[in-house]
């Protein structure tokens, strides 16, 4: 059964775009994060979701409920804004707050921390793909803005007694997402063989997991943990998950947050399942059942941190 259940996962998946974790996975990011906040400062992260411009999409259908609810809701679900504003929060849309723009990540707004004034998509700080070579292979380091540097940026940028609400706001809404990022493992890594010279963390190769077509990699692994769902789904799921490491979860530097889920990457998501050319490759029932146990300690770890990053921050 549990095997079954990680395969229907993972068909789901598929059919979605291309989010980290996808929603449901950031959503139980931040589920376990806002139980682990200091009461003390949970009022204050709240009032940051509340001034956020796309809080009344978060507590949408909640109007009725108590303010603690609408406050954990939106906080659960302000971890999947930065991936909705790839689409969903587009012009494109009725009763969206605003456009959102794609820039590049040579262009000179890569690395701009302006608060919610900034309506560029930033696509690239989702990752930080530390290089490796299983065969040799000379390999092209990570750009110079990615999700590291945005981390430790927006990080301090929270920290600061000097920035402004809507700085924290912007910056803690982002934060919410990128620590799911970063310890999901092929946000972390770029793979270059003699036949793919980086693969853009598993979106080269294909793989076929019993659907009617091959899916990318990283598709796989975005989708392992499921994809839309309540925030009430969400913080029920993320009460399953196994408690993080103590240890681990005391490590605060997003460098090793991400050389942890390089490590992840290469012994699991490629394996020795995964060859060195597009494939496709076919990813048995016990592939898919570590893949979810990995993703589950990931998530149930990011949590943790991500809870311990705010609460330094906004001490």
């Amino acid at each position: 059964m549990r095997v079954l259940a990680v395969l229907s996962f993972v068909l789901m998946g598929l059919v979605s775009p291309a989010h980290a974790w996808w929603d449901m996975g950031h959503m139980e990011v931040a589920a376990i994060a806002y139980g682990r906040l200091d009461d003390t400062l949970r009022p204050k992260v709240d009032t940051l979701i509340k001034q956020h411009p796309a809080y009344p999409l978060w507590i949408k259908g909640l109007e009725g409920l108590p303010d603690s609810d609408k406050a954990q809701a939106a906080f659960v679900h302000a971890a999947t804004w930065a991936d909705d504003i790839k689409g969903i929060l587009s012009c494109k849309v009725s009763h969206a707050p605003g456009c959102y723009d794609y820039d590049k990540v040579t262009d000179g707004t890569a690395a701009q921390n302006v608060g919610t004034s900034d309506h560029i998509v930033h696509d690239y700080w989702h990752y930080y793909d530390i290089p490796f070579s299983p065969d040799g292979e000379q390999t092209d380091p990570a750009p110079a803005v990615n999700a590291l540097t945005q981390i430790r940026l927006l990080k301090a940028a929270l920290s600061d007694h000097n920035s402004t609400d809507d700085l924290k706001c912007y910056d803690l809404v982002w934060l919410l997402h990128l620590v799911g990022d970063a310890h999901q493992p092929l946000h972390a890594v770029s793979r270059f063989t003699h036949q793919l010279k980086g693969d853009q963390g598993g979106n080269l190769e294909l793989v076929n997991v019993g659907g009617v077509q091959a899916s990318k990699l990283h598709f796989v692994w975005d989708g392992i943990l499921g994809d839309r769902g309540t925030a009430a789904a969400a913080v029920g799921a993320a009460s399953l998950l196994p408690a993080a490491d103590p240890t681990l979860a005391k490590i605060d530097d997003p460098e090793m947050w991400f050389k942890e889920s390089a490590a992840l990457a290469q012994q699991y998501a490629y394996g020795t399942a995964v060859g060195p050319d597009k494939g496709p490759y076919d990813l048995d029932a016990a592939y898919l059942s570590k893949a979810k146990s990995v993703a589950e300690a990931q998530v149930a770890l990011a949590g943790q941190r991500l809870a311990n990053l705010i609460n330094a921050a906004l001490k």
